[in-house]
C-alpha cells in the first residue's frame, strides 16, 4: 500500500489550514476576526484576538524601526477587536521570542511603541512571557469588550446590502514597496506619507460607535464586517464569497495620492495592512453612516451570486478582479511583497 501524501502548510495555504483546524473548535469559532467570551451580567462580552509577528516575514529591521514594530503589533490586534464591534480595550499580553544577543535598546523601543499604541485607546500591557529563539517574534493577545447586542460578525450580509469601508486602501502597501526598493522615508511628501501609513497604521476603534449612532430607528442590528489587514479583496471574499454571495465594486477606495500610479488597483485590492473596516449594511443604514462620516467610502453592493466583480472605469463593464493574491503566512516572505 502506497504512502499517503500529507501536504505541507505552504501547500495548504492559510485559509485551508484554518478550515481543517475548525474541527478542533466549536462550530463557527474560527469564522471571525476575534473570539467572543460569554456574556457578563452587565450585558458585555469579552473579545480576544491573537496575532504573531515574525522578523523578516512581517517586519524587517531594514524597513521597520523598532518603535514601529511594537506599534504595528498592537494595532494589528486592536484592529481585530474593532472588526468585532469592540468599543473598549482592556490591554494586551506579549509572548516574546528573541535571541540572547538582541540589543536591549532595540527591544525597549519596541515596547515603547506598544505602550504608545495602547495609550491611544486606554489599554495596558497586562503581562506575557519570553523565551530564547534564533529570530524575533511577538505573539500578541489583545482583550477588549463589546455590547452583547452590538457585535459585528463576518457572516450575515444579504444581497442588496451596501459595501462601505472606513477609509482608503493601498497607501500602506505602496509604502512597503517603496522601502523594499530602497526609497528613503524622507525622499518626498508622497513617499513619506506612504511609508508612515505602513509603519504607523491606526486601528479603527472609532468606527463601531459611528455605526451604532447611524443605526436607523426601528432597524434590527445586522452588521457584517471585517478588517482589511489582508487586503480589500480578501475582506470582500470573507464577507461575500464565503457566505455564497458576491460583490459588485463600483469604485475602489483609492487614496488621492495613488491615483496616478499604474499599479494602484493592485495596491488597493491586494496590498493589505490598511487596517480599515469593511462593512455590509442595509442601504438606509449605510446612507446614514456615510452622511455622518463623509470620509467613509461606498464601494459597491452585495449580490446574490458568488462573483466578485469590479466596474471598469473606462467602459463601465463589470469585470473580474484584476490578478493578485492576499498575503499568505506560509508562502509569501516579506521580501516578496513588492
Amino acid at each position: 500500500m502506497g504512502k499517503v501524501h500529507s501536504p505541507c502548510l505552504a501547500e495548504l495555504g492559510e485559509r485551508e489550514l484554518l478550515r481543517r483546524l475548525e474541527r478542533f473548535a466549536p462550530p463557527g469559532q474560527l469564522a471571525d476576526d476575534a473570539a467572543l467570551l460569554p456574556s457578563t451580567p452587565d450585558g458585555r462580552r469579552g473579545v480576544v484576538s491573537s496575532d504573531v509577528l515574525v522578523e523578516d516575514h512581517h517586519f524587517s529591521k531594514t524597513t521597520t524601526p523598532p518603535e514601529s514594530v511594537g506599534w504595528r503589533a498592537v494595532m494589528a490586534n486592536l484592529s481585530d477587536l474593532a472588526a468585532m464591534g469592540a468599543d473598549q480595550v482592556v490591554g494586551v499580553t506579549v509572548g516574546l521570542s528573541c535571541p540572547g544577543s538582541l540589543s536591549w535598546h532595540w527591544l525597549e523601543s519596541v515596547y515603547g511603541g506598544m505602550a504608545r499604541a495602547l495609550d491611544c485607546h486606554g489599554g495596558h500591557l497586562l503581562g506575557g512571557d519570553c523565551v530564547g529563539s534564533p529570530m524575533v517574534s511577538l505573539a500578541i493577545t489583545a482583550l477588549g469588550t463589546v455590547d452583547q447586542d452590538r457585535v459585528i460578525r463576518r457572516h450575515g450580509a444579504e444581497a442588496g446590502d451596501w459595501l462601505v469601508c472606513s477609509g482608503p486602501h493601498g497607501l500602506s502597501s505602496y509604502g512597503l514597496s517603496l522601502m523594499l526598493h530602497g526609497v528613503n522615508p524622507k525622499s518626498g511628501s508622497l513617499q513619506a506619507e506612504a511609508i508612515a501609513a505602513h509603519r504607523y497604521p491606526r486601528a479603527r476603534l472609532d468606527v463601531p460607535p459611528q455605526v451604532r449612532a447611524a443605526q436607523p430607528p426601528g432597524t434590527p442590528w445586522r452588521v457584517s464586517g471585517t478588517d482589511s489587514s489582508d487586503g480589500l479583496a480578501q475582506a470582500l471574499r470573507l464577507l461575500c464569497r464565503e457566505q455564497g454571495l458576491g460583490a459588485h465594486v463600483h469604485r475602489l477606495p483609492l487614496p488621492p495620492a495613488l491615483m496616478g500610479l499604474p499599479d494602484r488597483e493592485r495596491h488597493c485590492l491586494w496590498g493589505g495592512e490598511d487596517f480599515e473596516l469593511v462593512l455590509a449594511l442595509e442601504p438606509c443604514w449605510a446612507q446614514a453612516l456615510l452622511e455622518r462620516c463623509p470620509h467613509f467610502r461606498h464601494v459597491g453592493m452585495v449580490t446574490a451570486d458568488d462573483h466578485l466583480l469590479l466596474k471598469d472605469a473606462q467602459t463601465g463593464r463589470l469585470l473580474p478582479f484584476p490578478p493578485g493574491k492576499p498575503f499568505d503566512h506560509f508562502v509569501d516572505p516579506m521580501t516578496a511583497r513588492e
